[in-house]
């Protein structure tokens, strides 16, 4: 299990944060902020609170000995499906609990032989990966138009998914990623 001075270092570095810069949203020294990172001092009770806030998550995060399973783990059958404009298209989200500011959602997309699939409700400034876990697809984006088969995966960065297409004969399905999270 982590410390608590691991679980602040990554939740900072995983914030872009500086030790200096955490230090003075907390508004306390650098040089505590290493020594908490290295787990040399402990933190009073306002202290953790404002280090929760200033990265974006909860005291429990920071000092349970484990974390509940439904914030780490998604089984199956508690996936929640959710509808598209497109009813060749069935997505699934997978719904991490917990109070913590997500930099990621993950979906698990289906779609349809031959269908082709708009994707106005997702555009936005994001970045996605795309992994294809069975089929094929053709993804057209704002600038190029990516073929895609089973095992392979894009990474869009400067792209805009605007359609997705399912190009075999048998459905598609894959794993998306969009970060930050926007739907």
């Amino acid at each position: 299990m982590a410390t608590l001075g691991e679980r602040i270092r990554q939740l900072r570095r995983n914030n872009n944060l500086s030790v200096r810069t955490l230090a003075k949203e907390v508004g306390v020294t650098a040089s505590f902020i290493y020594q908490l990172e290295q787990d040399k001092v402990s933190p009073s009770f306002s202290t953790l609170k404002g280090i929760a806030g200033a990265l974006n998550t909860n005291m429990a995060v920071l000092v349970e000995e484990e974390l509940p399973e439904e914030w780490v783990i998604v089984r199956k059958d508690k996936r929640k499906r959710i509808k598209s404009e497109v009813p060749e298209l069935n997505l699934e989200l997978f719904t991490f609990l917990g109070t913590r500011n997500k930099k990621m959602q993950p979906l698990l997309f289906e779609v349809e032989p031959g269908a082709t699939c708009t994707m106005e409700s997702f555009a936005g400034e994001h970045e996605d990966f795309v992994y294809i876990v069975q089929g094929e697809v053709e993804i057209n984006t704002t600038r190029a138009m990516y073929q895609l088969q089973e095992g392979d995966a894009a990474y869009l960065l400067f792209d805009v998914i605007t359609t997705v297409t399912n190009a075999g004969r048998s459905k598609a399905r894959g794993l998306w990623v969009i970060c930050p999270p926007g739907i």
